[in-house]
């Protein structure tokens, strides 16, 4: 049988998204704070020799008088071997004191240093530690592990699963202080307690199993249903409380952070008013402090043969092209924060003028990529971990950002949540305290106002004000009244 064989060339256009070097390190810059990028540009600085910073003339000028200065009291005798407890001290003994030299060690650098002794691979070693740049202050990941998966993709130009994310998490929550990297208060509580000396083993397994089984109807104090479901007498369930209430509901606290220098604070806008005009600016300017250094030729360096002059060359090609890639990007960076700091301030400008929160109208992101053009994941990279100085403090830009709670009548303007809580508290101020109103009731009451949310909202909203339920609101009257 005659088998007949057809070669056949096909040509298919796919449609892709290539993400190149330059543009990936935009990204990752963009969502820098001021502290970090710092800390970023020195780290480039050091690993890039053709990269150098701008020095200060006029310091380095003072520098250089300083070091001409000649002291003739401290003559060096190379004889004299006790010339170092000989020479003049230009303060008297009784009044000269030395400061101690302190070492402080940030939260960060501590976690750090605990992966590094652990000799994990080097993936999951850059993974963790990107989950430790992640944490808040208190220690938290407050961060979901889908979007901390979707901005280590882009940080990073690579896809990854969120299993690896989940994985390195439970590694970091195993580091010192215990509940480091919990993302909840439940978490935080039972990662303690999983740690903590079992001096009473009854009392601890039924702290693990109410934490475990039974948290919410702790949270609200429902203390029957807790010793029904887990079958236990009032005298272990007081003792569970106690044993409990021992924990800290922070991981890092006062007392047991290993940081005593924070991180700082270095705002990246500055917002001025003038004759009830708003002006916008940049507070530092961080590309014009570099300079590429395109000096390096094989001239000065000692090769052997042509090859190797070429493999010179070609080297300090990369590092200049690396060089001007960053400055490029650090151009970029600045013309889009600067973008989309004008559009805020053009949307808020009743907040920047008087610094009340209760002045923020509905923003979202949307928004300001709907004006400026740019993408929204670009201008979520510019509002995280950024913050702006006005004549009224320091305020994140993430925390200007709110959606809009639409009104019932077409002819008023929507609501933000900040004046939904304020409302809330309103309602729960002048309630009956013998007779709180539920969460239901709540939601009625704000429905006549033309405020239409559900119940679920309510809830949140009541939470975010600081307001307890009705279970617990009552109980405090009860306890007021005995």
């Amino acid at each position: 049988m005659n088998q007949r064989q057809h070669q056949q060339q096909k040509q298919q256009q796919k449609q892709g998204y290539y993400m190149s070097q330059q543009h990936l390190k935009l990204m990752h810059i963009m969502h820098l704070s001021g502290f970090a990028l710092q800390e970023y540009i020195a780290n480039e600085v050091e690993m890039n020799p053709v990269l150098e910073m701008e020095k200060d003339s006029e310091n380095e000028l003072k520098t250089n008088e300083e070091d001409d200065t000649f002291d003739s009291e401290m003559v060096w005798d190379s004889e004299d071997e006790s010339f170092e407890k000989n020479y003049k001290q230009t303060t008297p003994n009784e009044d000269y004191y030395e400061a101690p030299i302190i070492q402080y060690y940030s939260l960060h650098e501590n976690l750090k240093a605990q992966i590094q002794m652990l000799n994990l691979s080097i993936e999951l070693t850059e993974i963790i530690y990107y989950l430790i740049g992640e944490l808040d202050d208190d220690g938290y990941l407050s961060t979901s592990l889908c979007e901390v998966t979707d901005d280590y993709e882009f940080c990073n130009g690579k896809i990854i699963q969120e299993g690896k994310i989940a994985n390195a998490l439970s590694i970091l929550q195993k580091c010192e202080p215990a509940g480091v990297g919990a993302r909840d208060l439940r978490e935080c509580l039972l990662l303690q307690l999983k740690r903590k000396k079992k001096s009473d083993y009854k009392i601890h397994k039924l702290s693990m199993l109410l934490l475990e089984n039974e948290y919410q109807s702790f949270v609200q104090r429902q203390y029957q249903k807790i010793k029904s479901n887990l079958n236990i007498s009032s005298d272990e369930l007081e003792r569970c409380i106690n044993y409990i209430s021992k924990l800290s509901p922070k991981p890092i606290t006062e007392i047991n952070k290993y940081e005593l220098l924070k991180e700082q604070i270095i705002p990246d806008f500055e917002v001025t008013v003038e004759d009830q005009e708003l002006y916008v600016s940049l507070t530092s300017s961080e590309f014009v402090k570099l300079l590429v250094n395109t000096d390096y030729t094989s001239r000065d360096l000692d090769v052997r043969n042509n090859n190797e002059k070429k493999q010179v060359e070609d080297y300090y090609k990369n590092l200049v092209s690396d060089a001007n890639s960053l400055v490029n990007a650090l151009k970029e960076r600045e013309t889009t924060m600067i973008n989309v700091m004008k559009v805020i301030v053009q949307m808020q400008p009743d907040f920047f003028k008087s610094g009340d929160i209760k002045e923020l109208r509905p923003m979202i992101l949307q928004d300001i990529a709907n004006v400026t053009g740019f993408d929204i994941s670009t201008v979520s990279r510019i509002t995280s971990n950024k913050f702006v100085q006005t004549p009224f403090g320091i305020f994140g830009l993430k925390n200007l950002f709110m959606r809009a709670i639409p009104s019932e009548r077409a002819d008023s303007s929507p609501s933000t949540s900040i004046q939904v809580q304020e409302l809330i508290q309103e309602i729960v101020k002048n309630e009956n305290k013998t007779k709180p109103l539920s969460d239901t009731h709540i939601m009625q009451l704000l429905k006549q106002q033309e405020i239409s949310i559900a119940r679920r909202t309510v809830v949140k909203y009541r939470e975010l004000a600081g307001v307890p339920n009705s279970t617990m609101r009552r109980e405090q009257e009860m306890m007021l009244n005995e």
